[in-house]
């Protein structure tokens, strides 16, 4: 079945949202990598923890907030994630409600074992 239609002169011209259908996918496929490339980010078990370092408890919160596009608050953390997609809030309540949950195990584990900044 052919998308067109036709105009008042008789001409056919394709459906407008079929012209804006390959930006659509384009946005789609963009949105999937961000995901993806996000998701990748979490792949550090919570129940390990506990056997990390302060410096890889500290790494791992700022990895998942860079990824997560919160804007990093300290010049050492934006020059770790300087390659890090463009932040776009301040306020980590972008993040989905997985990710919070994530991030209060890990500042959790950080507090007990006495780690600074936590």
């Amino acid at each position: 079945m052919s998308m067109t239609s036709r105009d008042t002169n008789g001409s056919s011209d394709r459906l407008c949202h079929s012209r804006s259908l390959p930006f659509a996918v384009a946005g789609f496929l963009l949105l999937l990598g961000s995901a993806a490339a996000f998701a990748q980010t979490l792949t550090v078990n919570p129940g390990r923890f506990g056997a990390m370092t302060c410096q890889q408890l500290w790494y791992t919160e700022q990895e998942v907030l860079a990824e997560g596009r919160v804007c990093l608050k300290t010049e050492r953390a934006r020059r770790a994630f300087r390659r890090a997609p463009r932040c776009i809030s301040d306020d980590e309540s972008i993040l989905p409600a997985k990710v919070e949950d994530y991030l209060d195990q890990l500042r959790q584990s950080a507090r007990d074992k006495g780690c600074k900044g936590f």
